[in-house]
Parts: structure tokens; sequence; C-alpha cells
């Protein structure tokens, strides 16, 4: 049986089913934008605590909180993708799906910075505050941003490099008339 919940009691078996609807229900980036604030909050309130520990056991006792700071650890996983190393794509084979693929993003290049600004840096921020080890997804994350930024900044000039030749061709066609 795989049954994981047969040995809990049920009040156990409550408390559990409470967690879980909060971990699913945690990735709705709307209520995402109303916890952040929350979430900051809770951060800069960990950084008063001498010690972890004496946190940790602080937080175990605030239900709210840790709640909080569950979702935003739910958040967090699900946002993590943005976090790997930009090459990693092409390492494992697996051929994205075209809203994904890097290769046909032109369209898509100022969206990913702007949902990178937006919705992912926070969490990764203040989460990199919360705890060291996270720094490194943050460091991920931010040269991800500069990649995409990189890539939708030379779009861009051709782009308008495009234009310009184009009202060039236009004007040549029409002094000839």
């Amino acid at each position: 049986s795989l049954n994981i919940c047969q040995n809990l009691n049920r009040r156990q078996h409550e408390h559990m089913i409470h967690l879980m609807e909060i971990a699913i229900i945690a990735i709705d980036l709307a209520l995402y934008f109303k916890k952040r604030i929350i979430f900051q909050k809770i951060v800069d309130e960990s950084k008063t605590y001498d010690s972890t520990t004496a946190w940790t056991e602080y937080l175990c006792l605030e239900m709210t909180k840790k709640e909080v700071v569950m979702a935003m650890m739910m958040t967090a996983c699900d946002l993590s993708a943005i976090t790997k190393p930009w090459e990693i794509q092409s390492k494992t084979h697996v051929i994205p799906q075209p809203m994904m693929d890097r290769r046909k993003a032109a369209e898509l290049l100022k969206l990913q910075v702007g949902f990178i600004d937006f919705v992912c840096t926070f969490v990764y921020k203040e989460f990199s505050r919360f705890h060291k080890e996270i720094q490194p997804m943050l460091d991920g994350l931010l040269n991800n941003r500069n990649e995409w930024k990189t890539r939708a900044d030379e779009y861009d000039a051709k782009t308008k490099a495009l234009e310009e030749e184009k009202k060039k061709e236009e004007e040549k066609m029409a002094a000839k008339k």
C-alpha cells in the first residue's frame, strides 16, 4: 500500500492536508504578490535574532509566519528553472516547447526580462537574505537576466537597423518616382 498517511491520527492527517493545501495554493502568483511584503517583514525580523536556532524555535511556534515562509519556498521551487545555468538545455538535449525555446524567443525576450524583474528576483533576493545557501540561485537568476537582457538589446538593435534600412530604401524608391 502507498498510503503514506496510514499511521497518522485524525489531527495529524488534517494538519498534513492543511499543509498540502497551502503548498498547492502557494504557486498561484496572485497570492505570491499579496504575501511578498509579509515575507519581507519576516526576513527582516529573522535578522533581529542572535542565532538561527532561536529564530527557528520562534518561527515554529508562529503558524501564520511559518505558512508564509512555506508558501514562498513553494514559489521559489516553482520558479527555480529560471536559476539554472544558461546552457542547461543544450547539455540535456531536451527540446523545449516553442514558447520556451530560446532560439525562437525574439518576441519573448523583453517579457522574460520583465518576468525576472517583476516576479522572480524578489523571492530569491529575500531567500538569500534569509539563508545564505540560496545565494547561488540568486546569482544564477541574475546571470540569466543579464543573458536575456543582452539578447533583447541585440534584437532591438537589429530591428532598429532593419527599420532604418527599410526606410532608406523607401525614400530611394520615392525619389525615383
